[in-house]
C-alpha cells in the first residue's frame, strides 16, 4: 500500500517539484474584449495554466493586468486583475513554466558512444516520433463562496472544485489530452444536484487530439477551436491543416445542452473554415471565414457565416474586425435561404506617440435565432431587435509611473425609449518611490431607461515578502437614482484582498467584500487554494 502511494504522490506532484519559472517570456495580444472577459492570442499556451497571471509592458514596467481563466492551444480567456485600461492588439506578457531535465538523465546523456550518435542519426521512425516532447501542465484549486447579511436575506455557503490538465504529447508521443472540468454546489440545495449532476458538474473542455504531423491534427471531445470562438465549445471531431500562410478544417458534432451544458446528441452541427495569414518584420494580417449549420434534430436551427479579420498594414495602427451573416430563416413556417447581416464589430487603434493611444470601436448585432431550440420565444418576437454601441478610448502615459485614460460608450436598442451612455476615468500610479505602492483612482458616471448612477473608486496594492504576498485594498462610492421607482441607493463598497505564495506551485487567496447601504450590511468572504503541477 505505501509503495502505491508514493507511485500515486509521484504521478501527481512530480513535475511541481521538477517545474520552474524561467526568465522566458510569450508575448501575445488582445484579440477581443466583452463586458466579463479579455481573450488574449499566443502563438502557443505551452506553459500557461488557468490561473495564471498574464502582464502588460508600461513603458519597461512590467505591470500585472489578466487572470488566465480558460484556455485553447492557442488563446486565453482572462479576467482584468486591475484597473488598466486594455484595448484589442494591446501587447500581452506571460511567463510560461518550463520543466528542468533531470540531472541524471544528463549524465546519461553524456554518456552516449560514438556508436550510439550514428545511430541516432538514421532517419528511422522513432527518431522522427522523439520531435514530440512531452509537457504536461495542470491546475488543481478548491473555492469557498460565503454571503451574509444582516437582513431577511438568508444567508449561503458555495464551493467550487475545479480540475484542468493539458498533456501534450503524451510519452513523447503524438497524443495528447486536455481538459477542465468544475463542480459547484451549494449547501442545502443537495437535491438540485442529485436530480442532474450537470447542473453541478460543468465540461469546459474535455478532448484528445493526434497530431498527423507538425502542420496536421485531429482533436475528439468537447473543445473550443480558435478559428471559429466565436461558436463556443462544441463536441465531436475536429480537423485542422496548416500549409505556409493557408489553414483550413472542418468539425462536425453537437452543441453542448442550451439548458444546462450537457451532452445533447440532438443538437448537431458541421461547418468548415478557410485562414490565411501573413506577416512581416513590421506588418501582419490574419483573415479567416467559417460556414456552421446548426441543427435540433433533423431540422436546421441556424445556418451562417462567420468573417474575422485584422491587419496592422499601417504603422502605429491596427484594425480588428468580426462579422456574422445569416444564412437561413423561417418564414410562416417555411424554410428560406437568406443572406441577413446579424453581427459585425469594428474596433480600431492609433497610437497617435509614444505617450498617448487612441481605440475607438463600433459593434451591431441583432437578437441570434435558433428556429428549433426557441419556438417559443420566436413566435412573441415581430422583429429582430438591433443593438448599436460605440466606444471611445484614450490612455496617456504622464509619465514612467503615471498612466491617465478615459473612456465613453453609446448603446441604443430599438425598443428603449432613449439611448445608454456610460463614461469611465481613471488615474495609476505605479511603484510610488518610498512606500512601493500602486494606487489607482476612478470615476464612473451611467445613465439609461432606468438608473443614473455615479461610482467614486480607489485601488490600493502592494507587494511583500519579495512578491510571495500580494495586497488589496479598495473602496467604491455608489449613488443610484432609480428612474422608474424614483427611489435613491447609496452604497459604499470595501473589499481587502490577500494571496500568498505559499509554494512555488500553490497560492492561497481570501477576499472580502462588504456593501454598506443605510442599516443593511451585505458581505462576502471569497478563499481559494490552487496547486498548479
Amino acid at each position: 500500500m505505501r509503495k502505491i502511494l508514493f507511485a500515486i504522490c509521484f504521478i501527481v506532484f512530480g513535475n511541481t517539484l521538477f517545474g520552474q519559472v524561467t526568465g522566458v517570456q510569450l508575448s501575445g495580444q488582445v484579440t477581443f474584449m466583452s463586458s466579463e472577459n479579455v481573450y488574449v492570442k499566443f502563438n502557443s499556451t505551452k506553459g500557461i495554466s488557468i490561473g495564471d497571471t498574464l502582464y502588460s509592458s508600461l513603458n519597461g514596467n512590467i505591470t500585472p493586468v489578466l487572470k488566465v481563466n480558460n484556455l485553447s492551444s492557442t488563446s486565453c480567456v482572462c479576467s482584468l486583475l486591475s484597473q488598466v485600461s486594455l484595448s484589442v492588439a494591446d501587447k500581452i506578457i506571460a511567463k510560461p513554466k518550463t520543466i528542468k531535465v533531470n540531472q541524471q538523465e544528463k549524465v546519461i546523456e553524456k554518456t552516449i558512444t560514438e556508436n550510439q550518435i550514428q545511430e541516432t542519426k538514421k532517419p528511422d521512425k522513432k527518431h522522427i516520433d522523439s520531435e514530440y516532447s512531452e509537457k504536461v501542465r495542470g491546475n488543481i484549486s478548491t473555492s469557498s463562496y460565503s454571503y451574509f447579511s444582516n437582513t431577511a436575506a438568508k444567508n449561503s455557503q458555495l464551493f467550487r472544485y475545479t480540475f484542468s490538465i493539458n498533456a501534450d504529447n503524451i510519452s513523447n508521443s503524438r497524443l495528447s489530452f486536455e481538459s477542465y472540468l468544475s463542480f459547484r454546489h451549494k449547501i442545502g440545495d443537495w437535491a438540485e444536484v442529485k436530480s442532474n449532476v450537470f447542473n453541478a458538474l460543468k465540461v469546459y473542455d474535455l478532448a484528445v487530439r493526434y497530431d498527423l504531423n507538425k502542420t496536421t491534427q485531429i482533436s475528439f471531445g468537447r473543445k473550443l477551436n480558435s478559428r471559429i470562438s466565436s461558436i463556443g465549445a462544441m463536441d465531436g471531431l475536429q480537423f485542422d491543416k496548416k500549409i505556409k500562410g493557408f489553414g483550413f478544417g472542418a468539425v462536425v458534432g453537437s452543441r453542448p445542452d442550451y439548458m444546462d451544458y450537457g451532452f445533447n446528441s440532438k443538437l448537431l452541427q458541421y461547418g468548415a473554415y478557410l485562414a490565411f495569414d501573413t506577416k512581416s518584420e513590421n506588418t501582419f494580417t490574419e483573415s479567416s471565414v467559417a460556414f456552421m449549420n446548426q441543427m435540433n434534430g433533423s431540422k436546421t436551427d441556424r445556418r451562417f457565416l462567420y468573417l474575422q479579420h485584422s491587419n496592422s498594414l499601417i504603422k502605429n495602427i491596427y484594425f480588428y474586425s468580426t462579422f456574422e451573416l445569416d444564412l437561413y430563416k423561417v418564414n410562416n413556417n417555411q424554410p428560406q435561404n437568406t443572406a441577413n447581416l446579424t453581427g459585425m464589430y469594428l474596433s480600431l487603434r492609433y497610437r497617435m506617440t509614444k505617450r498617448l493611444t487612441l481605440t475607438g470601436s463600433y459593434d451591431a448585432r441583432k437578437n441570434i435565432i435558433y428556429y428549433e431550440s426557441f419556438k417559443t420565444l420566436i413566435d412573441s418576437t415581430f422583429e429582430k431587435e438591433k443593438r448599436q454601441s460605440y466606444r471611445l478610448q484614450a490612455n496617456y502615459q504622464i509619465t514612467k509611473s503615471i498612466m491617465f485614460g478615459l473612456q465613453g460608450g453609446y448603446r441604443s436598442l430599438k425598443s428603449d425609449p432613449h439611448p445608454a451612455y456610460n463614461a469611465y476615468g481613471y488615474l495609476s500610479f505605479y511603484n510610488i518611490p518610498g512606500i512601493n505602492i500602486s494606487a489607482t483612482v476612478s470615476g464612473t458616471y451611467l445613465k439609461s431607461n432606468y438608473l443614473i448612477g455615479e461610482i467614486y473608486g480607489i485601488n490600493i496594492s502592494r507587494d511583500i515578502l519579495k512578491g510571495k504576498l500580494q495586497t488589496e485594498l479598495g473602496c467604491r462610492f455608489l449613488d443610484y437614482d432609480l428612474v422608474i421607482s424614483k427611489l435613491d441607493i447609496h452604497q459604499q463598497v470595501g473589499d481587502i484582498n490577500l494571496s500568498w505564495q505559499i509554494y512555488r506551485n500553490i497560492l492561497l487567496s481570501v477576499n472580502y467584500e462588504g456593501t454598506f447601504q443605510q442599516k443593511d450590511r451585505f458581505n462576502t468572504i471569497y478563499g481559494q487554494l490552487r496547486i498548479r503541477f
